[in-house]
């Protein structure tokens, strides 16, 4: 499928916060919570950024010498990033000693990252090549706790993922359509607060029209049968719309979700199941992954990998 999974890592905060915290002060209850949104609990940093967060990731990834000298990409996808330079990917080739003949680069595309990242990784490299992909997130810094909304949503943590190229064919599907539903807007002259705001119900109807086609379109352009795709990995906005998306595409037993642990991690919550997965050892070699990301932009894109190793 063009890119094959080797290796993943990530690293969540140790400070758990769960339900029972926003009922001490905001008008709202555990089941209200986990009806609306399917979460339990998220973690929250007290003390890590983005940039510590992506290299506990890697550290995690365990990386030979020889996977590190096959990495010929490193990007690093997040919206909540502390420096804006030098960028954080150029952290993790110093920390790691890749190779420097290496491009490493950030970008943010919010909660399309990941998958977007992988579609260049796809379109970069040469066959045998390595490309190494983190996504961090400290989206703490960036919620307003004291709205009932949006503060139950956001978790922090960072996932980390190693791909091979190889000589398959490559299949994907993107998108993007302007809209302010959802935003962050940094501090500015006229701006003093930095939260993100979002409507909610926008970004339902958004997901709900845009995400099923475009997983349907990179099946149909694969031609792989329906039953062939062993995972579907969805951004872990809300088990409504994992659901949602499941009856119209394959099924719920082939969605994989930890949302109810993680909260919305944004760019990192793809990567945070993968690596779950082969912690869990349930990932076989040769599956097929559908990866699916959606978020701010209003942007979304769709992928087909595999497990390699």
């Amino acid at each position: 499928m063009g890119l094959s999974i080797l290796k993943s890592g990530k690293y969540l905060p140790d400070n758990e916060v769960t339900n029972d915290y926003f009922e001490k002060y905001l008008d709202t209850s555990d089941i209200w919570i986990r009806k609306r949104t399917g979460i339990e609990s998220r973690r929250i940093s007290k003390n890590l950024d983005v940039k510590s967060l992506s290299i506990l990731a890697v550290k995690n990834l365990e990386l030979s010498k020889e996977d590190i000298e096959k990495i010929k990409l490193v990007i690093v996808t997040s919206l909540s990033e502390d420096y804006l330079m030098p960028s954080i990917s150029s952290f993790i080739v110093g920390e790691f000693n890749i190779n420097n003949k290496a491009m490493s680069f950030d970008m943010n595309i919010a909660c399309t990252g990941f998958v977007s990242a992988t579609v260049l990784a796809e379109k970069y490299l040469n066959n045998e090549e390595y490309a190494l992909i983190v996504s961090a997130e400290v989206l703490s810094k960036y919620t307003d706790f004291n709205n009932r909304e949006n503060a139950i949503l956001f978790g922090d943590g960072a996932g980390a993922v190693l791909y091979e190229k190889n000589n398959e064919e490559f299949f994907y599907d993107n998108g993007s359509i302007f809209s302010k539903d959802l935003h962050l807007v940094g501090k500015s002259i006229e701006r003093e607060s930095s939260f993100i705001e979002m409507n909610g119900k926008n970004i339902y109807r958004f997901t709900m029209e845009y995400v099923p086609k475009s997983i349907e379109k990179t099946i149909e352009k694969s031609g792989i049968d329906i039953s062939n795709i062993d995972y579907f990995i969805l951004h872990q906005a809300n088990i409504r719309i994992i659901e949602g998306i499941a009856k119209r595409v394959g099924g719920i037993e082939k969605y994989y979700s930890n949302l109810k642990y993680y909260g919305n991690t944004s760019s990192a919550t793809i990567p945070i199941c993968i690596s779950e997965i082969f912690e869990k050892n349930m990932f076989k070699k040769n599956q097929k992954v559908l990866l699916s990301g959606f978020g701010g932009g209003l942007s979304y894109c769709t992928c087909i990998v595999n497990i390699g190793g």
